[in-house]
């Protein structure tokens, strides 16, 4: 028999496991055990209900919360139901105060050094400043005649010498103050010999030469970290996912490939760390509204939709407002009809 279990957490150091669409079973001697662990002893139950068509079941869960972790998954088994399903271990309130939480597998970020760029400051190089000369003038002496009785033509051939000399004297000091000093060359000028140019081989004794060229082979991708999750355990994926996120997309491939134990689990998982996608999936999956027959589930539950959808609306995923909506509609018609389940469920989750 494959019948959907639950588990979810009742008085301190209780648990409830909702066996569905076993109603019927109400009232037989039934026994929970673990086939996981050979320490555990099969668990009586405490007390049985029934809600709609649902098997209620309490047991005694104080001590169990020393061996299962919150959570995790885990394998439970109704031997006289021939029922064996998975399901994730709620966190448990022990009776005597201590509580276990939920273990955090994420390690925490690295740091990321900051490094500063040093920028290396060039030197300024100045050009250097030849002092200015200031130009000295020389006064002309004024022309002593010794012989005033001379002919003309000495004294004039006498004057054009003095205006050469003068004239040349100033050229020579104007060349002097506007000439520039030669730079100094600061790195050697190394020269290099040309070699011979060798002949190059022709392009057809080249092609000769070479072997023939192999085709080029593409290296192949690695797979991505998504693709790493589809070959993971539930257990694997729960721990090493980097987000609540990935938890979700695996689980709706999972129920996408039919592996609806696999798939509901993490979808349940993820939906327990506040992921509002996870939670309406959840609540579309257990809507009697558009219930798909042969599913991941086997029968539709309206509470545990409402539920789902509520807590995805006040996550603020506006995408759950319609079918919760439409939900609501559905139950105020059952309600309507005499459905004192619907008119508790309206109650409850829409006050």
């Amino acid at each position: 028999m494959s019948s959907q279990l639950k588990v979810l957490a009742a008085a301190p150091g209780e648990a409830v496991i909702t066996v569905i669409g076993q109603a019927e079973h109400y009232g037989d001697v039934l026994t929970i055990s673990f086939p996981q662990f050979s320490s555990i002893a099969s668990q009586k139950v405490l007390q049985q209900a029934v809600e709609g068509n649902d098997l209620l079941l309490t047991i005694d869960a104080d001590s169990l919360g020393d061996i299962l972790e919150p959570g995790s998954p885990y394998q439970i088994k109704i031997p006289e139901l021939e029922c064996v399903a998975s399901v994730i271990w709620p966190e448990i309130i022990a009776r005597r105060g201590n509580s276990r939480g939920v273990i955090n597998t994420k390690s925490p970020p690295k740091a990321v050094p900051i490094v500063e760029e040093i920028k290396e400051e060039l030197p300024v190089i100045q050009e250097e400043v030849s002092p200015q000369i200031e130009p000295v003038i020389e006064e002309e002496a004024p022309l002593i005649h010794d012989e005033p009785k001379r002919s003309s033509s000495v004294s004039l051939i006498a004057s054009i010498i003095a205006i050469v000399v003068i004239a040349g004297a100033g050229g020579a000091f104007w060349y002097i103050k506007h000439q520039k000093p030669h730079q100094e060359v600061k790195k050697e000028q190394v020269v290099k010999k040309e070699e011979p140019k060798k002949e190059q081989p022709k392009a057809s004794e080249v092609a000769k030469n070479q072997p023939p060229a192999t085709p080029a082979q593409s290296p192949k991708p690695e797979p991505s970290f998504a693709e790493s999750l589809q070959k993971m355990s539930i257990t694997d994926v729960i721990n090493k996912a980097a987000n609540t996120a990935m938890i979700t997309k695996e689980g709706e491939r999972r129920l996408e490939v039919k592996q609806y134990d696999d798939g509901v689990l993490l979808l349940e998982n993820a939906a327990s760390k506040g992921d509002t996608v996870a939670m309406l999936k959840l609540g579309m999956l257990y809507d009697p509204v558009d219930f798909k027959q042969g599913g991941a589930i086997p029968s539709p539950d309206m509470r545990e939709a409402a539920r789902y959808f509520q807590k995805a609306e006040q996550g603020g995923l506006k995408d759950a407002t319609a079918p919760r909506e439409a939900l609501k509609d559905w139950l105020t018609k059952q309600a309507d009809a005499g459905d004192e389940m619907a008119r508790l469920t309206l109650k409850d989750f829409w006050k």
